[in-house]
């Protein structure tokens, strides 16, 4: 398999600071230069990641390639901290994601999107509860379903076709709002085409099993959004010529 959705997954994440915009003061300003920095940043630091690795310990495949860089460097004592960070931040990367994920299906069912059970809050907490269990149920489904690079695949393949999307919104957004107030990057247009054509070549390396579930998972998203479109289209004022 190619490394290249790998490297998605490792870059991937920071559309999910996005999802807080309303809370922000002054979004337009501080969120593209908090993810610009943020990258570059993250860059950095997988950059001197892989020099350290590669130096240490060669280019040899190993599952824990960290730790044992640790291991050369410090001893024992480094090997054993560093893997317990490792297990420290993938902890918080998952407790992350459980916590901002369900609300985007809550968010959805809440208006109309989503089966409207998802959109229910616990009496007591005021969290989105049933969203929240059905999210890990799936996650744990897909989990025990496939190996990790599996899901590593399938998990970049997601987020190639959310890119893909979005790219493909703001091209139509430019067009229709070409006065609108928003940040403007020089020749968006031309850098949305060639973000969908690098997405459309990674998910063109999903394996069979993969891309046959993505497939399915697009098709019920699509009927999903075709079902909810059509009583909103049906109630909306008919406007005579």
């Amino acid at each position: 398999m190619s490394a290249l959705p790998l490297l998605v997954f490792t870059y991937g994440g920071f559309e999910h600071a996005i999802i807080s915009g309303g809370e922000v003061k002054n979004p337009r300003r501080t969120v593209p230069f908090s993810l610009a920095m943020g990258l570059l940043v993250t860059m950095g630091v997988y950059t001197l990641l892989q020099f350290v690795t590669v130096a240490t310990i060669g280019t040899s495949t190993s599952g824990r390639s960290v730790a044992e860089t640790a291991l050369v460097l410090v001893g024992p004592v480094g090997g054993t901290v560093v893997a317990i960070a490792v297990m420290i931040s993938t902890g918080g990367h998952v407790s992350s994601v459980m916590l901002h994920a369900p609300r985007l299906a809550f968010s959805l069912a809440a208006q109309g999107e989503f089966p409207a059970f998802l959109a229910r809050l616990h009496p007591r907490f005021h969290t989105p509860t049933l969203a929240i269990v059905c999210y890990a149920a799936l996650v744990w489904l897909l989990a025990v379903s496939g190996g990790f690079f599996w899901l590593l695949a399938l998990t970049s393949a997601s987020a190639m076709i959310m890119y893909t999307s979005i790219c493909a919104a703001l091209i139509q957004l430019r067009h229709r709002q070409p006065q609108a107030e928003a940040l403007r990057v020089p020749f968006g247009p031309i850098l949305s085409v060639i973000g969908i054509t690098i997405s459309l070549v990674l998910i063109s390396r999903l394996q069979l099993s993969q891309a046959v579930l993505m497939g399915v998972t697009v098709a019920i998203a699509s009927a999903n959004w075709w079902l909810v479109k059509r009583p909103s289209e049906a109630s909306s004022p008919v406007l005579g010529g």
